[in-house]
């Protein structure tokens, strides 16, 4: 359980006091394990979600389309799942809404790029531009994940056909051996993942998250539910997105001093070595609390989703459908309620989700 001081911190003190004696309520959560947000790692951790009366009950993936399936099939209560093949399915009639943003790919006011993913290529293929993946094989987590159908936009306006290209899909986590034994020529992988291959053979960055996407602020995942669970269970979906920013506060506050805290959990949780441990924490972690410049703390951009409808109807993967619609798919009311709970303000003037 969360140190009293901490719980106090968050104003949570009462109720965490009060649910000691109340049994919690159980959620069943998808997440995809070999994906290093440490939203959820740290959160099971400190144990927020616990705090807020909750007993988890995570279930691991390695794609998108069988977690959304699981979901779909009321296997899971909530997921975090990637907001592109999220859209594709609500597209095509999942009763399903999207409540929360989970982490971020952005430039800050600073021109800082924290970037989620990378797309880089062995050295020794030669690979220096997009024109030199034609006939290479390219690793992809999921052939309707964001980074492979915002990658489809940028070889069209390349003019480069996506089909003289081998795309293979794979988890994250195997992307480093494949590359490292040659069994790929590129990958988009995570920023950690790209930082390790490169430790162990010579590669080439090709392009950043927000080069791959041209989207200004993206989001790596977004939570989901049936809506007809949302409207059933509203008290712990608050209580979920309640442990959600309880978390990002301490990793916020954490990186303000220095980041030793949330180094200490990453380094435990994800077994990462020294180097690579730093590196995670250069690359992606410090990145907390600096999209709160741009956004309230796990908003939805609008704009990101109307680009990746554009993306999905331009790939073909809506077969004639309209892409549904920011309003449809989209209910912000249970994170409002979170942060008004926890008594944080929400800014109008960030426009994210209007």
């Amino acid at each position: 359980m969360m140190s009293l001081a901490l719980l106090a911190l968050f104003g949570l003190g009462e109720l965490a006091a009060a649910q000691d004696a109340a049994p919690a309520s159980p959620v069943r959560f998808g997440w995809q394990a070999s994906t290093p947000v440490m939203t959820f790692w740290a959160g099971f951790e400190l144990k927020t979600y616990e705090a807020q009366g909750l007993r988890l009950t995570p279930t691991s993936f390695n794609d998108n389309a069988p977690e959304i399936e699981a979901l779909v099939a009321r296997q899971l209560d909530l997921a975090a799942v990637a907001p592109a093949p999220t859209l594709q399915a609500i597209s095509f009639g999942a009763p399903l809404k999207i409540i929360a943003g989970v982490e971020y790919a952005f430039t800050d006011r600073q021109g800082v790029h924290w970037s989620a993913t990378n797309l880089i290529a062995r050295k020794d293929t030669g690979i220096q531009s997009l024109k030199d993946l034609v006939g290479k094989r390219v690793a992809v987590f999921g052939l309707s994940s964001n980074w492979y159908l915002a990658l489809l936009d940028r070889l069209r306006e390349a003019n480069i056909d996506p089909k003289s290209i081998k795309f293979l899909s794979m988890p994250y986590t195997q992307m480093e051996g494949a590359l490292a034994h040659g069994e790929v020529d590129a990958a988009i992988m995570t920023a950690i993942g790209a930082f390790h291959a490169s430790q162990r053979i010579p590669t080439t960055l090709l392009m950043t998250s927000d080069q791959i996407t041209g989207i200004a602020i993206d989001m790596s995942q977004v939570i989901a539910a049936r809506a007809d669970w949302l409207k059933d269970h509203e008290e712990e979906a608050v209580r979920f997105l309640m442990g959600m920013l309880a978390t990002r506060k301490f990793i916020e506050d954490d990186v303000a001093k220095g980041g030793a805290g949330i180094k200490a959990i990453a380094q435990k949780t994800l077994k990462l070595d020294a180097d690579t441990n730093e590196a995670f924490y250069r690359l992606r972690v410090a990145s907390a609390g600096r999209e709160l410049e741009l956004i309230n703390s796990l908003d939805l951009p609008k704009q990101t989703f109307v680009a990746y409808g554009r993306m999905l109807t331009d790939a073909g993967q809506l077969r004639g459908r309209a892409a549904a619609t920011f309003e449809q798919i989209v209910d912000t009311s249970y994170l409002r309620k979170a942060f008004s709970r926890l008594g944080m303000s929400w800014d109008n003037s960030k426009v994210a989700s209007q």
